[in-house]
């Protein structure tokens, strides 16, 4: 009988698969009879160029290498492909290249680093990559028959991440906390908890201040609902009840969009807050309290009302309007435990000014960096506005010709203007600048806990915490003996300041006793030493002044910036670990002083 020639072909195929199926049971039988010798030649002669196996690395992607990757993306100058891409022979391609969701052949010239965000990559013959080749969610091909100058890794589990248009979000992974208490991201979803959390920070005014009580949530589509109800109960007094150690916390709030949209809420409060929280992070304050008995804030009692108005976007750009009445009192500082240094005693809590006052806010926020927590590029604006009036019943104590305030009425405004911007310069370095201005715009003289200082190691680390240098200190605005001025508590006393900040960073790898790749991918070992950062040079210069025609070193007219030769300044470095860093400053304005050495939880800004 004649068979056709799809029949014919069909025949073929199953022959052809026949054959092979026998030959590798024949192989397999052989394999098992010289396994050992099979095993020794191996060994014994290294793999030719065609077989070595990609450099693979085991385990989920690291989140620095995600964040990383990310940030090449983000990048203005990089070409991004979404989808499949091809690079023909001869064809240069003079910038970074990173492709998302798709396949790529590469048989030209890329002058920087290939990135391969899940998906594959194959390298023709004659191709080149002068920077380093990534590849994660995916694998790669024809690696040895490229060049590439840089190294080449592949992380075959695929990244998560968030599409906000042109830009990619990775989430940062969420701690033990967090998990446990986050919300629900359904459409339309609504819960009930209760919690047990602590609030702000450990110091030496409230100990550890602890919330307590439910937080509901609703969210239909684009709309949600939340509130929360809490008591809070402060560790200072021993577990004891008094009306120092509780306060409260009520809210509400609702709001219509979620990239992007608007928000109205209200709050109720009786709560402990810090004096220019706009220096060091809340991590690093308790830590300093917790650890070593040093706590580089002032705190005062806030118990009132507010009501806000805000319209934001899903990057984190807010603009925010309240209104708010409170009563306005001073917190002293006790005796809370400490690790380190327990027989030290805390510096005194600097006292405020008493009364009723009300408030008109508004505050706004820009940012346009491509990664919040390890920015590389973009600009991040802060910006507060505040006017303030009601009754002063109790004027706190400041060192001679601070001000004249008196008990009675008061009506002031204060502002405050916090500028970065983040550029990077090429793969592996980028500069950073940050200017900030804050103070008295108008009206009568600022209360004291509205006022503002340069001290510290956030601002100028050169120097030693609201360190009373001279007869009115440029940092702090003290003036008279530096003993009276200690029993105060050190306030802040400056009717305003201004602060300049620039570092120069790069990328380092710390490599000791050991390859890198023989450690797989984790940032510290325990059979080496192991690590990735940035190393840091930076320059710091600033300093604050009181207002008026008060003849004195520290008075200057409302128009007038102090002169550049009067301000403070210090020069340092260290070493940034993304999570900490360990750095070393020293004043250069003044001479005569020894450097500082210090720790930072985070970036510098």
């Amino acid at each position: 009988m004649a068979t056709t020639r799809r029949e014919r072909s069909f025949y073929d195929v199953r022959a052809r698969r026949a054959r092979v199926l026998v030959s590798r049971v024949l192989l397999y039988r052989c394999a098992i009879g010289a396994g050992p010798l099979l095993v020794a030649s191996l060994l014994a002669r290294p793999l030719p160029a065609q077989e070595r196996a990609p450099d693979r690395r085991a385990g989920s992607v690291p989140r620095d290498v995600a964040r990383a990757l990310a940030a090449v993306w983000n990048q203005s100058g990089t070409k991004r492909v979404r989808g499949d891409f091809n690079l023909p022979p001869g064809d240069t391609v003079r910038t970074d290249v990173a492709v998302l969701g798709g396949r790529a052949r590469i048989a030209g010239v890329i002058v920087g680093q290939l990135v391969i965000i899940n998906g594959d990559v194959t390298l023709a013959d004659g191709s080149r990559v002068t920077g380093a080749v990534t590849i994660v969610g995916g694998d790669v091909s024809g690696r040895d028959r490229a060049a590439a100058d840089g190294e080449t890794r592949v992380w075959q589990p695929s990244v998560q991440y968030r599409d906000a248009g042109d830009t990619l979000i990775v989430p940062p992974e969420p701690d033990v906390f967090s998990r446990l208490t986050r919300w629900r991201s359904d459409a339309n979803a609504q819960k009930t908890q209760l919690y047990l959390t602590s609030a702000h920070t450990y110091n030496r005014v409230e100990g550890l201040p602890v919330y307590v009580g439910p937080r509901f949530f609703a969210q239909n589509g684009s709309t949600r609902v939340s509130g929360e109800l809490f008591g809070i109960f402060r560790t200072i007094d021993r577990l004891q009840w008094t009306p120092e150690s509780r306060g409260h916390r009520v809210q509400f709030e609702m709001q219509q969009g979620r990239r992007g949209g608007a928000l109205v809420g209200g709050r109720l409060f009786n709560e402990v807050t810090p004096v220019e929280d706009w220096q060091l992070t809340d991590s690093e304050v308790g830590l300093a309290s917790f650890l070593f008995t040093r706590d580089y804030r002032d705190y005062w009692q806030r118990h009132g009302g507010s009501g806000y108005v805000s319209i934001f976007t899903g990057r984190g750009s807010e603009l925010r309007g309240s209104l708010a009445q409170e009563r306005w009192s001073s917190r002293t500082a006790s005796t809370p435990w400490s690790l380190i240094n327990r027989d030290d005693a805390w510096r005194a809590n600097p006292a405020s000014d008493e009364g009723v006052m009300h408030l008109i806010t508004l505050s706004g926020r820009l940012d346009t960096r491509n990664d919040h927590r390890h920015p590389r590029t973009g600009w991040l604006l802060r910006a507060d506005y505040e006017r303030g009036d009601g009754a002063i019943t109790s004027v706190a104590s400041s060192t001679p010709g601070i001000r004249l305030q008196t008990a009675g009425d008061v009506a002031y405004v204060r502002g405050l203007l916090d500028v970065r911007r983040y550029t990077r310069l090429g793969p592996s370095t980028q500069i950073n600048l940050r200017a900030v201005a804050a103070g008295w715009l108008g009206g009568d003289a600022l209360p004291m806990q509205r006022r503002v200082s340069v001290s510290g190691i956030d601002a100028l680390p050169g120097f030693d915490f609201r360190q009373s240098i001279g007869e009115t200190d440029a940092g702090t605005c003290a003036t008279g003996n530096a003993a009276t001025y200690a029993q105060l508590g050190r306030p802040a006393q400056c009717d305003r300041m201004v602060l300049v900040q620039a570092e120069w960073k790069g990328d380092f790898r710390i490599n000791l006793f050991g390859r890198r790749d023989h450690f797989g991918d984790r940032r510290w070992t325990l059979g080496g030493f192991s690590g990735d950062g940035n190393w840091v040079v930076f320059a710091n210069g600033g300093r604050g002044w009181l207002v008026g025609d008060t003849p004195g070193a520290g008075h200057f007219p409302k128009g007038r910036l102090p002169n550049i030769g009067s301000w403070r300044s210090d020069l340092g470095g260290g070493l940034d670990f993304g999570a900490f860093g360990v750095y070393v400053a020293e004043a250069v304005s003044i001479g005569g002083m020894q450097p500082n050495v210090y720790v930072r939880l985070g970036h510098r800004f």
